[in-house]
């Protein structure tokens, strides 16, 4: 007995925060989402007030600074958000890809709308874009060029791990399964594409600070934004109630 708690009850308690926190974080995700609808959708900044959370759609053109460059494909950008996946034994020891890696952003750029050139003035926080796989690449392959000089310089993608070298004993069942294979992917905005931004009007009224960057309309955006998110939801209820009930048994 600590405090008065049994053994069962503090473990109880242990779940309760755990799903607290996920239910944070994943509720915060979907706060964003709801941005789509909460923002006042507008096609030129006027007179609006500084800090408005607005949604704009247009052409996307290049602005002041240079195109980004896609790690994987090395082709030019405006938005970008990549991920390196890694196909992995699930809990239920199902094999599926797990993300290892992945970065989101952007640089300034321009948004031409029906009535006027908007300037995104800061680097998204959230890119959701067509998502292309660049590579797939079994674990007795060598990943192409490019994608290896990556690995090589990212330290925070290992180039190896137990599921691409596993003892040699599993190494049938791994190949069988192709466990250890791993999947390159990028989101690229580039100058000419339709998108959508959700972000806010700066204190001068010369540009917005993006919060998403979109190539879908505002529903599928919503949905594509809270498909993770609302997983990691039940996830969070479900975890907080079986802590409730084992403290309260």
């Amino acid at each position: 007995m600590v405090l008065g708690f049994s053994g069962s009850q503090l473990f109880g308690v242990g779940l309760a925060v755990i799903g607290m926190v996920v239910l944070a974080f994943s509720g915060r995700y979907v706060w964003r989402a709801t941005g789509i609808y909460r923002a006042a959708a507008v096609s030129t900044l006027g007179e609006t007030t500084p800090g408005t959370l607005v949604r704009i759609s247009g052409t996307a053109q290049q602005g002041e600074a240079d195109l980004l460059s896609a790690p994987f494909s090395g082709r030019d950008c405006l938005a970008l958000r990549y991920a390196v996946e890694e196909r992995r034994l699930s809990p239920v020891l199902l094999p599926w890809f797990v993300t290892i890696h992945e970065l989101a952003g952007s640089d300034t750029f321009r948004l031409r709308t029906s009535e006027a050139d908007i300037d995104i003035v800061e680097p998204a926080h959230t890119v959701t874009l067509e998502r292309n796989i660049v590579a797939t690449v079994p674990p007795s392959d060598d990943p192409p060029e490019r994608i290896e000089r990556f690995e090589r310089g990212a330290a925070a993608v290992p180039v190896t791990t137990y599921w691409r070298e596993p003892p040699s004993l599993l190494q049938p069942i791994t190949r069988l399964l192709s466990i250890g294979t791993r999947r390159y992917s990028e989101q690229r905005a580039t100058p000419g594409d339709d998108l959508t931004v959700v972000g806010r009007v700066t204190e001068r009224r010369d540009g917005v600070n993006p919060l998403v960057v979109s190539d879908r309309p505002p529903r599928q955006t919503f949905l594509r934004m809270t498909k993770t998110s609302l997983v990691g939801l039940c996830i969070g209820v479900f975890v907080v109630v079986l802590g409730l009930v084992l403290v309260l048994l």
